[in-house]
């Protein structure tokens, strides 16, 4: 009797340490999927050859439309529904992302030295002041993606001038639901809207770039 009480309490003791180590590994473990991170790198096709000595300092200032701040790469689809793509995410949420993009895309033209409209500049600084409308992948009707869209507007002013309108956008299409390659679409978007940026600030007298509303 006292040996098949202490088989017992044996097999009992084991089941719970079984039980524990279970609920310990859960604490670890997850089946959700991996979450991958994605960046952007800096638009660097503008040549550096007509760019002033010295670069004019420029501070920059970047908003978001509401729906647009996160870390979340977003689609929209026909019906107007804003959702993140599952198991994805930017490096920084969109205003964070961009304005360090956009800045250092206007620093590697030679033609700017780019800082935060905090900062103090000294004299003879110019203002550029953007607001990101649209950063998203397009949904169909199937729930497939079939493009990217970026669209970016502002005004840029230097010194006592009057300020002018800057404003540029891109729309690259998509095929497949890789996210390598909707990534590629966002970053070929994003040069798009920095090359129209870039024209729009360097001309006399800045027009808009491509179709935007």
């Amino acid at each position: 009797m006292i040996e098949t009480c202490s088989n017992r309490y044996t097999v009992f003791y084991v089941l719970l340490i079984a039980v524990v180590l279970t609920a310990c590994g859960s604490l670890t473990q997850s089946d959700k999927p991996a979450v991958t991170t994605w960046w952007l790198k800096p638009y660097v096709g503008v040549p550096q050859a007509a760019a002033p000595d010295p670069a004019l300092p420029v501070a920059l200032t970047l908003s978001v439309v509401p729906g647009l701040d996160s870390e979340q790469i977003l689609t929209l689809s026909n019906d107007a529904e804003l959702r993140p793509y599952a198991g994805a995410r930017w490096v920084d949420h969109a205003p964070e992302l961009l304005a360090s993009l956009i800045g250092r895309s206007l620093d590697a033209s030679g033609r700017y030295e780019v800082f935060p409209a905090h900062a103090d500049s000294g004299s003879g600084g110019c203002d550029l002041q953007l607001e990101l409308r649209e950063f998203f992948a397009d949904i169909g009707s199937q729930g497939a993606t079939t493009g990217v869209r970026v669209a970016i507007h502002g005004r840029f002013q230097c010194k006592s001038a009057a300020p002018v309108i800057v404003q540029s956008c891109a729309s690259i299409p998509v095929r497949g639901e890789v996210m390598h390659d909707i990534v590629a679409a966002f970053q070929a978007a994003m040069d798009q809207v920095m090359e129209g940026l870039l024209a729009s600030m360097i001309a006399t007298q800045p027009v808009a770039h491509s179709d935007c509303q």
